[in-house]
């Protein structure tokens, strides 16, 4: 793969102009900076991050320390809160007349798991009362019905809370997500958010939702599925609760849902403490899934 291309601004964390920078991302992602050069709209941004929309894909721009997500396109920069222009095409993304391409390709998607491990009850409990002030109205019965595929549940809770990715969803994209690694495709509750996505909730929701039914998920989340059962999963909560001011938790709630559980002598993932949030290096309103 061709190394990474970095400016002596790039190196200072500022935006650059010069040859086509490489940076990681996925073969999502580089399929849609193919065909002719065209212009995007920007449909959300934050000081870490700048989501375009080309016809039904979306390509975020992300900061340094923003959360890589499946749609992104990682950079060096430090900061986009100024970035006005986003143009695809020709194998690059021109943001503001700097280029970027396409260089270590990154596979976003959650691994199969060998085994299914069996969660403790009470470790989904204290997930469900940690989101159920953000979620008021939430119809009762909707976890059970998630639990059994039924596409009520995805009417439920799409759309449903604030933020750019709103705690419902979240629920689902994590829900999707171990789903996915447990070997199941498609189902009842992904058909329903495809179809209903884009009118219920945000356009950038809708798009990493359409990424979860595919099993592509955020590092964390693919972490925090890929330790359950073992002595990572106490870390691996945490550092997925770290992610965004209620998104990881939400994420957390939905894998939760998605595994078998039961009343366990010795659990292998304790139930969290959820009275306080972990710290974040962004405050709260830039923590949400759109400034990853």
């Amino acid at each position: 793969m061709p190394a990474t291309i970095r400016t002596r601004d790039e190196a200072a964390g500022r935006l650059s102009r010069g040859r086509p920078t490489a940076v990681p991302a996925s073969a999502a992602v580089a399929a849609v900076l193919r065909g002719p050069r065209r212009p995007t709209t920007i449909v959300a941004r934050s000081p870490y991050a700048v989501y375009a929309r080309d016809d039904d894909a979306v390509v975020a721009v992300l900061a340094r320390d923003a959360v890589p997500v499946p749609c992104g396109l990682a950079t060096a920069w430090d900061h986009l809160g100024d970035v006005r222009e986003i143009t695809l095409g020709g194998g690059v993304c021109t943001v503001d007349g700097r280029d970027l391409r396409v260089g270590r390709l990154v596979d976003a998607t959650v691994r199969r798991r060998a085994t299914v491990p069996v969660l403790d009850v009470e470790h989904r409990v204290a997930l469900t009362a940690a989101v159920r002030p953000d979620l008021p109205g939430l119809p009762s019965g909707t976890y059970e019905a998630l639990r059994e595929d039924d596409a009520a549940a995805a009417g439920a809770l799409l759309g449903r809370g604030p933020g750019l990715t709103p705690l419902g969803d979240d629920v689902l994209a994590g829900w999707l997500v171990g789903r996915y690694a447990q070997g199941h495709r498609g189902g009842r509750v992904a058909a329903a958010a495809l179809r209903d996505a884009h009118a219920r909730t945000t356009t950038v929701s809708a798009v990493l939702l359409a990424h979860a039914v595919r099993g592509e998920a955020i590092p964390a989340l693919r972490d925090h599925v890929a330790a359950l059962g073992g002595p990572r999963a106490p870390a691996s909560l945490i550092a997925l609760r770290a992610v965004g001011h209620t998104s990881g938790t939400g994420l957390a709630l939905g894998v939760a849902l998605s595994f078998p559980s039961g009343d366990l002598p010795s659990p292998a993932l304790p139930s969290p403490d959820l009275s306080t949030r972990p710290p974040s290096p962004h405050g709260p309103d830039d923590r949400r899934r759109g400034d990853r």
